[in-house]
């Protein structure tokens, strides 16, 4: 018997094989598509037949639909959130967060990193306003609500890229070593890691490298900084949803964990 002929004589039984789902997997080639129009199979039957319940392709992936066979869809761990939807929580009189939200939306990184100083300078107290800057001891001052507000369109608008949190995360990656911490996250240029000019040679953008946005000035030394990576705003709750000082304030909301 000729090969055309072995080939047109396989054809009934393998396409029966594969109406009923029990042909192999190997059957979805080339050639099992060649036996399938000798069979007389139309497009539609063929279609049919590799995206059922089959095991022509394998079985389905579990919680898949129809044409998913082939294995589940890709899809982000974590949804990002948009900057409309982070709430402009505060627990300071007159703080309005919404020019910051404004300008990270337009995608100002520049002028949105002015405001949030401008901000966290008014959240820290009459006398870091008085002041122009914000002292460590004061940042423990600064409310939850307004740290989470400031932290959370950050995060938003870089989708997770930039805010405290981010640093954060970084920070303890790096085990808490500034020097490998400021060279993560690009703050420092060059073999002796020289702290770069404030504010021109930082990056404004989403090119940056993760947690490079916002700015808190280093040259005076870490403490600031490390004051605010040790916010109770940043904290894990621990069990029973409290941090680590005793109140429940500390946990980070639902939004911001997304």
């Amino acid at each position: 018997m000729s090969h055309a002929a072995c080939t047109l004589a396989a054809g009934p039984v393998l396409a029966a094989q594969a109406r009923r789902g029990t042909a192999s997997t190997t059957a979805a080639g080339p050639a099992a598509r060649l036996v399938v129009r000798a069979a007389g199979l139309d497009s539609s039957s063929l279609s049919n037949s590799l995206t059922s319940s089959s095991s022509l392709l394998g079985p389905k992936a579990p919680g898949s639909q129809g044409s998913s066979s082939l294995g589940p869809k890709l899809s982000s761990s974590k949804p990002q959130i948009s900057l409309d939807d982070v709430p402009l929580k505060s627990k300071v009189d007159g703080m309005d967060y919404s020019k910051l939200r404004d300008l990270l939306k337009e995608g100002k990184w520049r002028e949105a990193e002015d405001e949030t100083r401008e901000l966290l300078i008014q959240a820290a107290g009459a006398a870091a306003v008085k002041r122009g800057w914000v002292y460590f001891s004061e940042v423990k001052f600064i409310p939850v609500d307004d740290m989470q507000t400031l932290d959370g369109l950050w995060k938003a608008a870089s989708r997770g890229k930039f805010g405290y949190a981010v640093q954060r995360e970084v920070w303890l990656q790096n085990r808490r070593q500034w020097p490998k911490f400021f060279k993560a996250i690009d703050w420092v240029i060059g073999e002796n890691n020289v702290y770069r000019k404030w504010p021109a040679e930082f990056d404004y953008s989403l090119n940056a490298p993760k947690g490079h946005l916002p700015l808190t000035n280093a040259l005076r030394g870490t403490r600031l900084f490390e004051a605010i990576m040790d916010h109770e705003a940043f904290q894990k709750p621990s069990v029973g949803g409290a941090s680590s000082n005793g109140s429940s304030n500390g946990s980070q909301p639902d939004w911001l964990n997304k």
